[in-house]
């Protein structure tokens, strides 16, 4: 996929540069990102590809830093990109090809082998973006937003408990323990799941909670009881805000994390599961969202880059999912491994709910 061709995503304004000036900022960012090591000039005058000389580069290189596309650490005196070089790489220069047949393989290979049910597909997400990428995952669980009620079924399990089935009009299937009223048995559980059906069905689920409240008030007690049970668990279920996390340990080979109080700062960061969620959430209707350092809006995410993208079935988004990582990325690797294993959970979740679709399962 060339630059032109990329997918869609959010970027920042363009800003005009020599192509002289352009191929220095690539050959830059593409040796610091590979070496961690700030460059110089006389680094630079030796690539073949570079055909200028140490003092050209050099006054390059300074109206360069001037522009501010490139920043001096204080112990080197190499240079290094700015957030501002990365944007302009990823909006204009970056090359995102197709993966190559070891990364292609490894990832169907570990899907065919990991995944055999439903719940088991985000972790097995997390765990191959984590692996192919080197960075830290992050794929959000599916909320019920933004989708209607096809089927409730209530399903005795005990005297006192029952297994509440929530199946949407994308598929997803959610599941959860609700208390129940002891007399109250299997015929009855069937009948109140017809009669739940009838209320909620191709209902938007941000409606079904109020519908169920207005009809239970009119019934016998034990049917209110179970109906209160029934529109808390699907509130609860709306706000759920869960994600599955995978290659924390990264954090540790990132030459930038060799402080092992950053290190921990930044552990620390990925526990707060709230604020690393609202990262995802922001993918939007974007195919590709890349926040680059303090595009983040966050003091503790001003070193570090969010790469994320959304996963649907059909035309329903259910998801985002990602990587987090130092600014110094391989964003076009990122790019080709995100870009197939979307593809890959688009085919595995169409497989598994439209077998749900077919067959709602009482688990």
């Amino acid at each position: 996929m060339s630059a032109n061709n990329a997918p869609r995503q959010e970027g920042g304004a363009r800003v005009e540069l020599s192509d002289r000036k352009l191929r220095i900022l690539q050959a830059i960012i593409d040796d610091y990102v590979s070496t961690s090591i700030p460059v110089g000039s006389r680094t630079l005058s030796k690539k073949p590809d570079l055909h200028y000389s140490s003092a050209t580069i050099r006054n390059e290189m300074a109206d360069l830093e001037e522009m501010g596309y490139l920043d001096k650490p204080h112990t080197s005196a190499g240079r290094m990109p700015s957030d501002t070089a990365y944007r302009l790489y990823v909006d204009r220069m970056m090359r995102v090809g197709q993966l190559d047949k070891a990364d292609v393989d490894f990832i169907r290979t570990y899907f065919d082998k990991r995944v055999n049910e439903l719940s088991e597909v985000l972790d097995a997400t997390a765990k191959v973006i984590s692996e192919t990428t080197k960075q830290i995952a992050l794929v959000s669980v599916p909320q019920l937003t933004g989708v209607s009620l096809r089927r409730i079924q209530l399903v005795k399990i005990t005297d006192t408990k029952a297994m509440l089935i929530i199946v949407t009009d994308s598929g997803l299937v959610e599941d959860t323990v609700i208390t129940v009223p002891v007399m109250m048995d299997g015929s009855q559980m069937e009948q109140l799941s017809n009669r739940l059906t009838a209320i909620a069905l191709d209902v938007p689920i941000e409606q079904v909670s109020e519908r169920i409240r207005s009809v239970a008030e009119g019934m016998a007690h034990e049917y209110r009881q179970v109906m209160s049970e029934v529109f808390e668990s699907i509130d609860n279920s709306r706000a759920k805000k869960a994600m599955v996390l995978d290659g924390a340990q990264n954090i540790f080979k990132f030459p930038e994390y060799k402080d092992i109080g950053k290190a921990q700062h930044f552990l620390e960061l990925l526990d707060t599961k709230d604020r690393l969620y609202a990262l995802l959430g922001k993918t939007q209707d974007f195919e590709f969202s890349i926040k680059i350092g303090s595009e983040n809006n966050s003091a503790d995410l001003k070193d570090m880059s969010v790469v994320t993208a959304t996963y649907r079935v059909g035309d329903k988004k259910l998801g985002s999912f990602g990587v987090i990582g130092p600014t110094r990325m391989d964003y076009a690797r990122v790019l080709s491994v995100l870009n197939y294993v979307g593809m890959s959970l688009n085919e595995i979740l169409s497989c598994f709910l439209e077998a749900d679709h077919t067959s709602p399962r009482e688990r």
